[in-house]
C-alpha cells in the first residue's frame, strides 16, 4: 500500500517535471522566433548590469596637474625647438629683400653661394640673439636645421639629383658655416674692425667692394 503510493507520487513529480521542461522548451522557441530588434529589447529590459550614467568632463585635480607639469617641463624646449627655430630662420630669410640690398647695392652675383653666404650672416645673428636664452641649445639647433634644410632644397630644385654629391656638398656648407660664426664672433667680441674684416672675408667676394662693406656694416 505504501509502495502504491510512493509509486503515485514519484510518477506525479515526473510529470510535473517533464510540463515545467517542456514549457521551457516551448519559451525558448518562441524566444528564438522574435525579431532581432524586440530580443535585443528584451535583453536590455532584463538585464541586471545597471546603465552607466554620462558624466562631466574629467578634470584632473590641480595638484596633480602642477605634478605633470613639472615633470614636464623640461621636456618643452626640446620639441619647440625645431619650431621655434623655423619661425626664427623664416624671418631671417625676408628680411631684407635679398634681390634689393643684396644684388642690387652691395652688387653681388645671383648665385648659391651668394645665398648661403648672405642667409649665414643673419642666421648668424639670430643665434646671438638667442645665446640670452636659458633654452638656447635647443632653439639654435632647431634654426640650424631649418638653414640646412632650406639649403638641400635648392640644391635639389638647381637640378642636382645625385645624393653623395648633394651630401658632400652640405658637409663643406657645415664648414664654412662654422668658420664664419666663428670670424664673426670674434668680430663681435672685439672690435667694428675686426667683424668689418671678418664681413669681408665671408660675404664680399671682391678685394676692392669697400663700399659694400660698409653697406653691410
Amino acid at each position: 500500500m505504501n509502495r502504491g503510493l510512493l509509486v503515485g507520487r514519484a510518477v506525479c513529480q515526473h510529470r510535473a517535471r517533464s510540463e515545467v521542461v517542456g514549457r521551457a522548451l516551448a519559451q525558448h522557441r518562441a524566444h528564438d522566433a522574435l525579431p532581432v530588434k524586440h530580443m535585443v529589447a528584451l535583453r536590455a529590459t532584463y538585464s541586471t548590469t545597471p546603465t552607466p550614467t554620462p558624466t562631466g568632463r574629467f578634470v584632473l585635480p590641480e595638484k596633480y596637474a602642477n605634478m605633470i607639469r613639472n615633470l614636464l617641463q623640461p621636456f618643452v624646449p626640446r620639441y619647440q625647438g625645431p619650431a621655434i627655430g623655423l619661425a626664427i630662420y623664416t624671418s631671417c630669410t625676408t628680411y631684407p629683400d635679398f634681390d634689393a640690398f643684396w644684388l642690387a647695392q652691395c652688387n653681388m652675383p645671383h648665385t648659391f653661394q651668394t645665398w648661403f653666404s648672405t642667409t649665414s650672416f643673419y642666421v648668424w645673428m639670430a643665434m646671438v640673439r638667442l645665446r640670452a636664452s636659458p633654452h638656447a641649445k635647443h632653439y639654435m639647433q632647431g634654426l640650424i636645421d631649418a638653414f640646412f634644410r632650406d639649403a638641400e632644397a635648392k640644391m635639389r630644385a638647381s637640378g642636382v639629383t645625385s645624393g653623395r654629391i648633394v651630401n658632400d656638398t652640405l658637409k663643406d656648407l657645415v664648414s664654412s658655416f662654422k668658420g664664419t660664426v666663428m670670424s664673426l664672433d670674434e668680430g663681435f667680441a672685439t672690435s667694428d674692425a675686426v667683424l668689418a674684416a671678418a664681413v669681408w672675408r665671408n660675404l664680399v667676394p671682391e678685394d676692392d667692394a669697400v663700399l659694400q662693406v660698409d653697406a653691410v656694416v
